[in-house]
């Protein structure tokens, strides 16, 4: 099923009016998962025991003989090139005029670009060849979600986005569980580097099988194609510009959505390397028949179990959140369980533990998932520059992710290790459902 093209101008002032069909979601949904496997299963079993390998052969330059802080490296560094370019991808597809319209060809390119980056970051031998692939991936990457993420504003209404962030929920909890199976699997079907060039490859292939539907949907067709004028450089530089003053919802939404995140990204930072060095998993190459868990089996295990309990919450969260037409309390809900997930891995380091804060976790994730974006979408400033905005809004996930290894090395090295650093994202956490209270134009 397709859709009727929506008019670029009724996106958020007025607002679309028809309704998205059912193949529409499905297909935005399908995209979206497709885009967050490629980060999935790197980010959970693939990027650390690759980091830990190449640790020992390149302990050189501003790169130490400590995975922990090799890892936070390459995650700090990749994660500020992600946010200076996530908010120029949106406002390009907010200027760009074609006949196969204003998003569609922004995330076609950056499936290509993003395929290629994923090869390259799987054949890395060096910890230099590492960050640079990654890197490319990272930047590149956001030329994908920004546009997808404006396909929503752009073709659904108001009363429907509570529904449509909750399946966006789910696409993104289930794009974790097929990433990290994924990595999983090929780290267990083939030994040592075969088996980490394979995870990369194997996520590579599940993002195209996925993005490819809702590329060919055609729902931008019979949009007016008009001449855009050239972006100038203090349009450029609006593209970083939150404006407090003047869109004070807005930025309440988008410093909501930053410390949450911030909690959840501290949090999850160095689950591998948690399960390994604190809970007493088998490192992956040294696993035998026999010889108990392997890290990766666990954190495919603690993800899948997250999932679960993410999808008790995502989609019913969001229809619940329409229908009362509330945003904001769901907010605070999820903060509390996120916090109350991260005491439990802070003070009882066993791995049943790890289940259960696995379970209480995923619930909170999903009440967060189902209404965030729903809430982000209806104090967006601007209709014309809602890929922009959005971009804007998105460095509120890539900011944490910046920021996350910096704070997870210094708390776990140095600052009271894994019990401060859950501590804190807890803190955070709670921070999260306290400012959430400032938005005044939802409820």
């Amino acid at each position: 099923m397709s859709t009727a093209a929506t008019d670029p101008a009724e996106v958020v002032g007025r607002g679309p009016t028809e309704r998205a069909t059912t193949g529409w979601i499905l297909k935005l949904s399908l995209a979206y998962l497709g885009i967050n496997i490629t980060w999935a299963g790197p980010g959970q079993v693939l990027m650390s025991p690759q980091v830990e390998r190449l640790t020992s052969a390149d302990a050189w330059g501003f790169f130490t003989d400590a995975k922990e802080t090799n890892l936070a490296i390459i995650g700090f560094i990749t994660g500020i090139f992600a946010m200076i370019s996530a908010p120029v991808w949106g406002a390009l597809s907010d200027r760009t005029t074609s006949r196969w319209g204003r998003r569609t060809p922004w995330i076609a390119l950056g499936l290509v670009l993003v395929s290629v980056s994923m090869v390259l970051t799987g054949f890395a031998r060096s910890l230099p060849a590492l960050l640079l692939s990654w890197t490319a991936f990272q930047i590149v990457i956001n030329a994908m979600i920004s546009p997808v993420a404006a396909s929503v504003p752009d073709h659904v209404p108001e009363r429907q986005r509570g529904l449509v962030s909750g399946w966006y929920g789910l696409a993104y909890t289930l794009a974790v569980v097929v990433g990290t199976g994924l990595g999983t699997l090929a780290t267990a079907l083939w030994s040592g580097w075969a088996g980490i060039t394979a995870g990369y490859l194997l996520c590579a292939a599940a993002c195209a099988v996925a993005v490819v539907p809702f590329l060919l949907d055609r729902w931008e067709r019979g949009v007016p194609v008009a001449r855009a004028p050239r972006m100038t450089w203090a349009e450029l530089r609006d593209c970083y510009r939150l404006d407090l003053r003047g869109h004070p919802d807005f930025g309440w939404a988008w410093i909501t959505r930053f410390v949450v995140t911030l909690a959840s990204s501290t949090a999850l930072f160095y689950l591998y390397y948690y399960l390994q060095d604190r809970v007493g998993l088998v490192r992956d190459d040294a696993a035998v028949a026999g010889g108990g868990m392997r890290v990766s089996d666990g954190v495919l295990v603690l993800t899948a179990v997250y999932a679960l309990a993410t999808l008790g919450t995502v989609v019913v969260a969001g229809i619940v959140s329409d229908r009362l037409g509330r945003r904001k309390i769901f907010v605070v809900v999820s903060a509390v369980f996120i916090g109350a997930a991260t005491l439990l891995l802070a003070f009882a380091p066993q791995f049943g533990v790890a289940v259960v804060a696995a379970v209480v976790l995923g619930l909170g994730t999903g009440v967060f998932t189902a209404v965030d974006f729903a809430l982000v979408t209806e104090v967006l400033p601007d209709a014309e520059g809602s890929g922009r905005d959005l971009g804007i809004i998105h460095l509120a996930i890539l900011l944490p992710n910046v920021l996350a290894p910096v704070v997870a090395a210094v708390m776990v090295t140095h600052l009271g290790g894994y019990t401060g650093l859950y501590l804190l994202s807890g803190a955070l956490a709670v921070l999260g459902a306290v400012l959430v209270r400032n938005i005044k134009g939802a409820r």
